[in-house]
């Protein structure tokens, strides 16, 4: 199951990053960007999440996920920009395409591909009086 393992990485990376920095209180959402581009079950993905976090300091943790459109730059015309989507009616997906929407030569992706955490929403734990 690729995304148990994608799951993993980021729990991994996650737990690093909380035993170097105190934070004020519990994480309740980590926020993540995933590129159109990857391919996974985002049910999936927030399933293995629940599973790998319990009895963690992440335990009830919502991995909360957001898109990001592939952007393309074309070496040979200079375009940077979204790239043109290819879609049929009756599809249930849009496919990006992977050549340059001005001249039409391949270009390389700028963002699309990447599965990141790029925030955390923390509950934060009452001081003492």
């Amino acid at each position: 199951m690729h995304e148990y393992s994608l799951a993993q990485s980021l729990l991994l990376g996650l737990q690093e990053y909380l035993q170097k920095n105190s934070l004020p209180g519990r994480v309740v959402k980590v926020h993540v960007q995933k590129g159109e581009l990857l391919t996974l079950s985002e049910w999936a993905l927030k399933e293995a999440w629940r599973i790998l976090t319990e009895e963690t300091e992440l335990s009830g943790s919502e991995l909360v996920l957001e898109s990001v459109p592939v952007r393309v730059r074309c070496p040979s015309c200079g375009y940077e920009g979204q790239a043109r989507y290819l879609v049929e009616e009756g599809w249930h997906i849009s496919i990006p395409v992977l050549s340059c929407p001005r001249c039409g030569s391949p270009v390389e992706i700028v963002s699309g591909k990447e599965l990141a955490i790029v925030g955390l929403s923390i509950e934060e734990t009452p001081t003492p009086a």
